[in-house]
């Protein structure tokens, strides 16, 4: 009887303990970090907006969220590395221009399926492109730099945050639509190239605003115009490209969260919750705003549509334009 007794005391004792196992395990395996791979530097526009939205969409997940530059070859690298991870939930990529749309006109081949490889998440947020100059380049305005363009073909440098980057592909229109020819530079992410404007080394570029603005503002680059539909309010003295008669001339960069294909719904849903949740917040739409960017709220639905109607736009324009990554 005692020995009966003994038995089921033991059994209960190693459920029990059994049970605070797999409790402990599944308690670990919420805990871990999800990790958002951004394809550029730290610094840069990217990189600005997604610690903004990560760090407020971590607190509404109760779990931390690490963003891990992997910068290089236009966002290829990042890319591809998102591609082939365990689709767990718990590594995620910071899609943009470069990696989802513009590389697929660039590259006769890519590591990874910008379509197939990924499912959209969430739109975060986007920012117009600035055109900036060095400070002692003799061009007060745009007018100014074509001439300077025409006086001597290809002498002109125009920096970009990578080939293949919008920053890219936009400084090779923008150039087309205004006559001139231009040597173009290629840095790994915008914030490098911007140390490069700053010191000199380059003449122009078309840059997102989080990473040229301030510098503009404070005159130590000129701002000669914005490639949106408007001015922007924090530098309303800029002129809009419509403006100065190129009404063609807009250009964003944007950045919003994809998966690998098989992540599953539950976890591609409650990201999207999370980050919409800290874009509607007005704290956080005066931080996006304030560095020079809007936020982009959705579905995953609609950032798919968003991406769609890129590729639709951009990849022939570079194929017309006759851009290539090399």
């Amino acid at each position: 009887m005692q020995d009966s007794f003994s038995i089921r005391i033991i059994a209960a004792t190693v459920a029990s303990a059994f049970c605070v196992i797999a409790g402990s395990a599944v308690a670990q395996t919420r805990a871990q970090p999800i990790r958002f791979v951004v394809p550029y530097p730290p610094g840069g526009a990217a990189d600005q907006i997604t610690r903004l939205v990560a760090q407020q969409a971590s607190t509404t997940l109760g779990t931390s969220i690490v963003v891990d530059n992997k910068g290089g070859a236009g966002g290829i690298l990042a890319a591809e590395a998102v591609a082939r991870a365990e689709p767990d939930g718990k590594t995620f990529l910071v899609g943009s221009n470069a990696p989802l749309v513009i590389n697929s006109a660039l590259y006769t081949t890519l590591p990874y399926d910008p379509v197939k490889d990924f499912r959209p998440v969430a739109g975060m947020g986007k920012s117009p492109l600035l055109l900036v100059t060095r400070q002692d380049l003799k061009a007060g305005s745009v007018k100014d730099l074509v001439a300077l363009g025409k006086q001597s073909p290809g002498k002109l440098t125009m920096g970009s945050a990578s080939n293949g980057n919008i920053t890219h592909l936009a400084g090779e229109y923008a150039a087309s639509a205004l006559g001139i020819q231009v040597t173009h530079v290629p840095f790994a992410g915008s914030a490098p190239a911007i140390v490069s404007l700053l010191g000199k080394n380059i003449d122009f570029m078309f840059d997102a605003l989080p990473s040229s603005m301030q510098q503009a503002k404070s005159g130590k680059l000129h701002a000669l115009a914005i490639l949106d539909k408007t001015r922007f309010p924090l530098l309303p003295e800029v002129p809009t490209m419509q403006e100065l008669g190129f009404p063609n001339l807009e250009a964003s960069a944007w950045f919003g969260v994809v998966a690998p294909a098989r992540t599953p719904n539950e976890a591609v849903a409650s990201l999207n919750r999370a980050i919409n949740e800290a874009l509607q917040r007005p704290d956080m739409q005066e931080k996006l705003h304030a560095i020079g960017a809007q936020p982009m709220p959705g579905s995953p639905e609609a950032f798919g549509q968003f991406v769609r109607d890129e590729r639709a736009r951009w990849i022939p324009l570079a194929q017309k334009l006759g851009v290539k990554a090399d």
